[in-house]
Order: structure tokens, then C-alpha cells, then sequence
């Protein structure tokens, strides 16, 4: 039995959870710690000892409840400067087997392409290989050929976006921590079928929407849109002359995401800017006013699919999840308009995580959770993130994966 650490780093609140992992691989959250941060902007670190102080409260937080003194976290990492790209990496065979050492030299190969000035690799990512004309394997171990090819799907950040949330978390006491991309973290929680005949994961935060499509069990195309949550809290506090705080509550706790969900006769008073009086509206005229950037956002994120020619890839449909993904008739809003299947995540296929995605808004904390545990990953001071050499990475991915 062993204990995990991991932290969500969102656009405005830092969130951390420990977890007991059991032999049986059942995840029991021990510990939950929150706090919020206005050194964060878009998932981006813009003051950094605001994002220190919130590191350490949730992180102490979480520890105490748990009764742990965890350091290692698995850390999520966001952002419009996340980058997704598809390699490959060939290796000469000549006729021999294919060994663990030569499939590393291809992933080697494919590592070394990837780096370049000023970008970050965050992780390595095995999609199939190409033994001579066959292709589409998954694991080529033992097998014989001419020419190995290895396509692997590489996530890499800006540097200097990278090195100053690492300086934080290092300031935090968190040094030994390793960077997960959030739309990786999230992935892990689609069904395994999904994940086969291709799904859309679209994490819908309040400053950015992370995009990844998964096919064929391993991710194909990802993209972050930095636009979220935060313009339905900033269109209702233009609408009602009210502040944003309280905008911000009244999405929460009364929105929806189309008038024809919003309850016809139910009101809900409204406090303005300065001096003016309260003003009492109907739920449906507060809808109103999230309705037009709901469907706004739904016609972004499918034509950015569309563009990236992996729309009909997600022959599954789009999962939503993301503290917007909570407004009640969203996916019905997003099916209606993309014409696609859609649902929000509530639920995974991993057990223990149910109860945290009650909330949508804690499926990076969730996919961490299961990401740590399904990749067997020990955090360690490395950036790629995954535990160990090249070589223990590609052969756990595999192993975990196919």
C-alpha cells in the first residue's frame, strides 16, 4: 500500500488531494486541500508568490486531513502554450528481433526530434509502430523485421511557462514534483472503449478549454483554447450591473446552459453595483444571458475540431467535464449544435473516483489520481511525466495501455 500527492493547478484555485492506493489498485482519497490563487491567469503562473502561498495551503491542507507529510506530487499543467505533435522515430533492424533496447533507440530518436529552443518536453506518448509494411502494432517486442518505426505523440510547453511554475513549486517545498499535461491527466478517465474508437475530451475550466482526442488507445491531436468559464461569470456581471463575485455565484448556483432547462416561475434576487437597489429576475432571464456564450463556446471548439480534421475521429462524441461542464443541459446544448454524441463526465471506469467527479470542476485531480496509479508512476525530479529511464516508460506505457 502506498500514498499519492498530486495538485490541480487551475486558473484561480490551487487544489490538492492525497490518495491511498491499495494493492488491489482501488484508490481511497484520504485528504483534499484548497486554495485559491490570483497568481494564475489561463493556467499560467503571473505572480508567483500568490501561487506559493496557495501551493502550500492546499498542500497542508490535504496533508494533515490525510495524516500524511507528502512532497512528490504529480502536478497538472495547462495552458495555450501546451503544444501536441505527432513524430516518428526509425530504427534498422536488419533481421533482427526487436529488443527493448532497440525500441528505445527509436523513442530516443523521436525525443531528440521533439527538442527544440525554448519548448519543454512534458511527455512521450507511444501510438503504435510500423514493423516493414505492417503497421499499427502495439507491441513489437520479439518480433523480427528490417525497418522499425515508432509514432509517438509528444506534449511539450513553453520553457520559460514551465520554469516558472517549477520555481514555484521548488519555493513550495514540492521539488521532486512531475509536470502532467491536464488534458493527459484527463483522459485517463474516458471509458476503455472510448479510447479505442475514439472519443473528444474538452475540459471546459474558467480560463481555458483543453481539447484531446484519443483514438486507437493513445492520444492523437490535443489543443488548449484560452477561453473558459470566466466570460459566462464576466457576461452576467456586464448584464446585471452586478459584481463579478457575485456573478460568479449566481452561475454557479442558478444558471443554465439554455433557457429551455431553467425552471419557468423560479426567481432569484440580484445585488448591483454602488448604490442600486436589488433587483429580483426570473431564472430564465439569467439563462438568457448564459445561453448565447454556451452555444458560442460549443461552435468554437467544433470548428477547431473540424480544422484539425479529427472531428469524425472522435467517432465517439465529446466528453465534457470542467466546472462549466456543472450548468446544467450543457451537453444537450453542445449535441444540439455539433450534431454529436456528448456527455458529462460524472463518472469513471476506475474505482474510488466516483465520488470526486461529482463535481466535474475535479477531473484533472481525478485523472491525476488515476493517471499516477495506472502508469505506476513514483514522482521523481524529472519532467517527462513519467517515472524511470526511456526505456521503463515506453514499456509501462504498453503494458498499461495495450
Amino acid at each position: 500500500m502506498s500514498h499519492l500527492l498530486v495538485i490541480d493547478i487551475g486558473s484561480s484555485q490551487i487544489t490538492a488531494a492525497v490518495a491511498e492506493l491499495s494493492d488491489n489498485r482501488r484508490i481511497v482519497v484520504r485528504g483534499l486541500g484548497r486554495a485559491r490563487s490570483g497568481g494564475l491567469k489561463q493556467g499560467v503562473v503571473i505572480q508567483i508568490d500568490s501561487v506559493v502561498e496557495a501551493l502550500v495551503r492546499a498542500v497542508a491542507e490535504a496533508n494533515q486531513m490525510a495524516g500524511t507529510k507528502l512532497s512528490d506530487p504529480l502536478v497538472s499543467i495547462g495552458g495555450s502554450h501546451l503544444l501536441g505533435q505527432d513524430i516518428s522515430g526509425t530504427v534498422m533492424l536488419n533481421h533482427r528481433e526487436v529488443t527493448d533496447v532497440l525500441l528505445t533507440q527509436a523513442m530516443e530518436q523521436v525525443q531528440a526530434q521533439a527538442q527544440v529552443p525554448e519548448r519543454e518536453i512534458l511527455s512521450v506518448i507511444p501510438r503504435s509502430f510500423t514493423l516493414d509494411s505492417q503497421h499499427g502494432i502495439r507491441s513489437p517486442q520479439g518480433m523480427t523485421g528490417n525497418r522499425l518505426e515508432a509514432h509517438v505523440h509528444v506534449i511539450t510547453g513553453a520553457t520559460h511557462v514551465v520554469n516558472n511554475l517549477k520555481k514555484c513549486l521548488r519555493l513550495a517545498g514540492l521539488d521532486a514534483a512531475v509536470l502532467v499535461p491536464s488534458s493527459l491527466a484527463v483522459s485517463q478517465l474516458v471509458l476503455p472503449d472510448e479510447r479505442e474508437l475514439g472519443v473528444c475530451v474538452a475540459d471546459i475550466g474558467v480560463g481555458t478549454i483543453d481539447l484531446m482526442v484519443i483514438s486507437e488507445g493513445a492520444p492523437a491531436w490535443m489543443q488548449v483554447m484560452p477561453m473558459g468559464g470566466e466570460l459566462l461569470t464576466h457576461d452576467l456581471a456586464v448584464a446585471l450591473k452586478t459584481p463579478l463575485g457575485d456573478a460568479e455565484h449566481l452561475k454557479i448556483q442558478y444558471g443554465y446552459a439554455h433557457t429551455s432547462f431553467a425552471p419557468p416561475t423560479d426567481t432569484v434576487q440580484v445585488k448591483k453595483l454602488a448604490d442600486r437597489p436589488a433587483e429580483t429576475i426570473s431564472l430564465q432571464q439569467l439563462t438568457a444571458f448564459l445561453q448565447p456564450r454556451v452555444e458560442e463556446i460549443a461552435e468554437i471548439l467544433g470548428e477547431r475540431l473540424r480544422q484539425s480534421g479529427r472531428f469524425e475521429e472522435a467517432s465517439t462524441g465529446i466528453v465534457l467535464c470542467g466546472g462549466t461542464a456543472a450548468l446544467p443541459g450543457i451537453a444537450q446544448v453542445f449535441e444540439s449544435l455539433l450534431q454529436c454524441p456528448c456527455r458529462v463526465l460524472k463518472q469513471a471506469h476506475q474505482e474510488g473516483l466516483d465520488g470526486l467527479l461529482q463535481d466535474p470542476a475535479n477531473a484533472v485531480l481525478a485523472g491525476l489520481l488515476a493517471y499516477g496509479r495506472d502508469q505506476e508512476v513514483r514522482p521523481k525530479p524529472r519532467w517527462l511525466g513519467a517515472q524511470g529511464s526511456m526505456l521503463n516508460r515506453v514499456r509501462q506505457w504498453i503494458q498499461g495501455n495495450f
